[in-house]
């Protein structure tokens, strides 16, 4: 295997990566929480409280999408944090309105709901209804990290790779993945195998990176079975040589979308001994 910078997954969750149609503006001031994060002054705060205050009352006046929705808006309303962060992904994913999953965002942020910071820490990076701020997809990235949650860990590790809102570091990237990558998360896995495979962050160690692939490719991580399959094929790392197995992982790999796989698979032609 070669060293390989060029395979970073792009930070989205899979749930958000499908592109709005056109440029929204935000209708809402910034939730008390993240106006505090960035140092806000207290006037400025409770201007946003009042503010949310104000729409949410409004909101209560408007019908729910489809009646099947109506309880989870109305929990949402009664400022159940899980029941705003279900709702906005709605909005966001069944009827194209990041504006008002924005909203809703804010106030299941506000609360510290974990999933709710990670996925406003989205908005703000990929630019959903609000201007693009890397810097504030950054803290509230952090803000979800600090929790444990392992989307948010990972991310905030590609933070660190791209320098994306804050200075790249490279070690604090890998320390951050490594949380992810521990709880089972196929593509933090992924990314450690890349880490040591490149030297970034960490020492430089081939079978250390192959034992991370080997983890994201039990989990049909498409790129780590690749580099699972090659090291197979060429007997790299102190795994046992077998062309045919090898060969064959590959091809898996290609089945299951790897652009790794598709880029480098030239370099390993069908064994004679293989099935046809």
């Amino acid at each position: 295997m070669q060293k390989n910078g060029t395979t970073r997954q792009r930070i989205a969750s899979d749930a958000f990566e499908r592109p709005v149609r056109g440029s929204l503006k935000a209708r809402l001031l910034l939730c008390a929480a993240v106006l505090l994060a960035c140092g806000a002054a207290s006037a400025e705060v409770q201007k946003a409280e009042n503010q949310n205050r104000k729409t949410i009352a409004e909101e209560r006046k408007i019908a729910p999408r489809t009646p099947a929705l109506a309880g989870l808006k109305r929990a949402a309303e009664n400022g159940d944090a899980d029941a705003q962060v279900e709702y906005a992904k709605k909005l966001h994913r069944e009827f194209n309105d990041p504006v008002e999953g924005f909203r809703w965002l804010e106030r299941a942020a506000a609360q510290n709901h974990p999933e709710g910071q990670y996925i406003l820490s989205l908005y703000y990076l990929n630019g959903w209804s609000v201007a693009k701020n890397p810097e504030m997809a950054f803290k509230i990235m952090q803000a979800s990290a600090d929790t444990g949650f392992p989307g948010a860990q990972l991310d905030l590790g590609l933070f660190y790779i791209k320098g994306t809102g804050t200075r790249t570091d490279l070690k604090k990237a890998a320390e951050w993945i490594r949380k992810a990558a521990d709880v089972g998360q196929p593509v933090a896995q992924y990314e450690m195998g890349l880490l040591y495979l490149n030297g970034e962050g960490v020492q430089r160690h081939f079978g250390t990176a192959l034992q991370w692939f080997w983890k994201a490719g039990a989990q049909n991580h498409p790129d780590a079975m690749f580099h699972v399959g090659a090291a197979i094929y060429e007997g790299a790392g102190g795994v046992e040589k077998d062309p045919v197995k090898g060969w064959e992982i590959i091809q898996d790999a290609l089945r299951l979308g790897s652009k790794v796989a598709r880029d480098n698979s030239k370099g390993y032609p069908k064994p004679a001994e293989a099935r046809p």
